[in-house]
């Protein structure tokens, strides 16, 4: 495990690169008082987090709450798993995402269906969450950490459980996907990061939201720190809208989906200066489906 202080009492925990896409899972550690971590992954990488539990800033002990930004596979799968094995942290969760963890059977049937038969084997299983072991937060609910306060706030479109984190001690924002994530071959731009059920109006006004709290940095799930913020919010504003454009008109014209990524390998390559990563391919299907299901 990478250990990187990324801003004051703020420590980026690099375990592992994810299973099914060239993204890193990344956790954070949060040194308050008490003591939190964002963004537990999947239950594989939650693995390597205890295995490498000395090498962490904080004794995971410690840890008061454990912060998923939603409960998608790579994000909270793991949350289950740490709450066997840090007993004296609670995990807090979107309500949506609350009933769902604790009984993953409907969210492992959906990651299933995304992943393949064999998800656990890669990810490891969604072991439920015990109610009395979670926290469902409120929009804009504020947790205090002593020096620091975070503030939740939910953040739909990329699913309807995701939340954002605030943090007043470094000025940034924990965005989890509601600001897109970035390929590393563009890292000047940012992806929507688009699965179905994937709602673009929600998408952009999550996105929106975000702006106005006028973050100092952003601490990107997959993508790690990145100093430019308000750049990149217009950038995955501007891209989310664009690439939608392209697949909502290829649609209309009757494409099918190997001509529609055409389209978008051009697109981005007219404005990204680069190949669109082949990950991309579950947003097309994403952004197929939110649009067949208005007209």
């Amino acid at each position: 495990m990478r250990v990187t202080r990324v801003a004051d009492s703020t420590y980026l925990l690099d375990c592992t690169e994810d299973v099914a896409f060239p993204l890193s899972e990344v956790a954070y550690i949060l040194d308050g008082d008490p003591p939190v971590m964002i963004e537990p992954g999947s239950t594989a990488t939650a693995r390597q987090l205890l295995v490498h539990a000395a090498a962490s800033p904080v004794d995971l002990r410690r840890l008061a709450y454990i912060i998923p930004t939603h409960i998608h596979v790579d994000h909270g799968g793991g949350a289950g798993y740490l709450a066997q094995h840090l007993p004296d942290a609670k995990i807090l969760l979107h309500p949506r995402g609350a009933r769902h963890l604790a009984d993953p059977a409907k969210l492992a049937a959906a990651t299933r269906g995304v992943f393949g038969d064999d998800f656990e084997e890669r990810f490891g299983p969604i072991l439920p969450v015990a109610e009395a072991r979670m926290r469902v937060a409120g929009d804009n609910e504020v947790i205090h950490l002593g020096h620091r306060d975070l503030t939740v706030m939910f953040t739909p479109g990329h699913a309807s459980h995701h939340v954002a984190i605030g943090d007043s001690l470094t000025g940034g924002v924990f965005p989890g996907e509601a600001l897109g994530y970035i390929a590393t071959a563009m890292p000047d731009f940012p992806l929507p990061a688009a699965v179905t059920p994937f709602d673009l109006r929600l998408y952009l006004e999550s996105i929106d939201r975000l702006a106005t709290m006028a973050p100092e940095v952003l601490f990107y799930s997959h993508s790690g720190v990145r100093s430019r913020p308000q750049a990149l919010i217009r950038g995955i504003r501007e891209n989310s809208i664009a690439l939608g454009r392209v697949v909502e008109q290829a649609m209309g014209e009757g494409l099918d989906p190997g001509r529609i990524w055409g389209r978008l390998a051009d697109y981005v390559r007219r404005n990204g200066g680069g190949e669109i990563p082949a990950e991309f391919a579950m947003g097309l299907s994403a952004y197929m489906a939110y649009f067949s299901a208005r007209s």
